[in-house]
């Protein structure tokens, strides 16, 4: 005879049957190949370089030492066509959710990144900063096509772009999106979430021009929650950074009045720019440099075949090298204001010396702010 199934049994089938429905949803039907990546010269995407696919958000376009005489930017140019440094990129496409859940979203970035998920920004870091985590989690639903768009932008030296995720209930740490559960076109079968409306950025407004540096004191922003610190990368904890006092430091406090005339000069002649200010110990220019380098850029253009070297030199206080990686940072920072005014970038030719040539005694605190400058030279 024939026994009745047990209670215990019946229980046991139903708690089965969900969990192998989610396990059937776990992968799409028609895997994904990545999102469309758009690769653009200039930190915020003024000129698209290069479009393809990007199986996944994972890069590291760090510097390494090049062969001799070859320029940097070859060894780490993200795209063809594309600068080494000051660029930009923006991935567009859909991102499969494979169950139901709270999702955790990371960024790991050097210099700035944001994530939109569904229309809705839900991670920003944008920044010029060293590499920085940041993570926040999101509630989706398990078989549906989100739309997702994320930007990012490099302006010099270490470059680094990731975007990882971390599944509902998973103990694993978050790991890269894998390329299947990426779409730059969605198949036919799918049925996204509506796409969100892409709004071009509006263009950055020049500061007013001022007559003399602005001194002022930023108070501090409120602490915020550190991220918590992921596995084998160097990571800054996502603060927000203490504020900078913008100090203005004259390149040659010895110089005043207008550029001189550079189509009289010699090949190997050095000018310094009068009036060109930066953030203390930084490579970020004051507004009050603009008139100065707005002069230079009317010379360029006037003058279609000169090409100048930009040579940047500090005074010998501190580190010799950190004063030389200064020194070309401002030479290129300089460089890059000239370039987005539509100079050809193949006239400059950015240069750092550090200490190693003076034209005042270090030794005389007065005089010692005169190898702070920035100087062209008639190529």
């Amino acid at each position: 005879m024939l026994q009745p199934p047990s209670i215990l049994g019946f229980i046991a089938a139903l708690l089965v049957l969900p969990g192998a429905l989610l396990q059937a949803q776990t992968l799409p039907k028609t895997p994904g190949t990545g999102l469309q990546g758009q690769y653009y010269n200039g930190r915020n995407f003024q000129e698209l370089a290069h479009t393809r696919t990007d199986p996944t958000i994972d890069f590291d376009w760090t510097y390494s030492s090049p062969a001799p005489g070859l320029p940097r930017e070859r060894y780490r140019s993200p795209a063809p066509g594309v600068s080494g440094e000051d660029f930009s990129i923006r991935w567009t496409g859909h991102i499969y959710v494979p169950v139901t859940g709270l999702y955790t979203f990371r960024i790991l970035s050097d210099d700035g990144m944001r994530v939109w998920v569904g229309g809705k920004r839900v991670l920003s870091s944008w920044r010029d900063q060293r590499v920085t985590a940041v993570t926040a989690q999101v509630q989706l639903m398990g078989g549906r096509y989100y739309p997702l768009r994320v930007e990012y932008y490099q302006v010099l030296w270490d470059s680094r772009a990731l975007l990882s995720w971390q599944l509902p209930n998973s103990t694993e740490d978050p790991q890269p999106i894998p390329p299947q559960y990426l779409y730059a076109k969605l198949p036919a079968s799918a049925k996204p979430v509506p796409r969100e409306v892409v709004r071009p950025q509006p263009p950055v407004a020049a500061p007013a021009k001022a007559t003399a540096p602005v001194v002022r004191t930023v108070r501090p922003p409120a602490r915020r929650a550190a991220v918590v610190k992921p596995p084998r990368e160097a990571v800054v904890a996502t603060v927000a950074p203490k504020p900078v006092v913008p100090v203005a430091v004259p390149a040659d406090t010895s110089t005043a009045g207008a550029l001189p005339d550079l189509s009289t000069l010699t090949k190997g002649t050095a000018v310094t720019l009068p009036n060109l200010y930066f953030t203390q110990g930084k490579a970020t220019l004051l507004p009050t440099s603009r008139p100065m380098l707005n002069q230079l850029v009317r010379t360029l253009q006037a003058q279609p075949t000169l090409r100048l070297e930009i040579a940047g030199h500090t005074d010998n206080v501190g580190d010799a090298e950190l004063n030389r990686q200064l020194s070309e940072q401002r030479a290129r920072t300089v460089r890059r204001y000239l370039v987005q005014q539509g100079i050809d970038s193949t006239r400059l030719i950015p240069k750092g010396y550090g200490g190693t040539r003076p034209v005042a005694d270090n030794r005389d605190p007065k005089q010692r702010p005169r190898n702070r400058r920035v100087e062209v030279v008639v190529e």
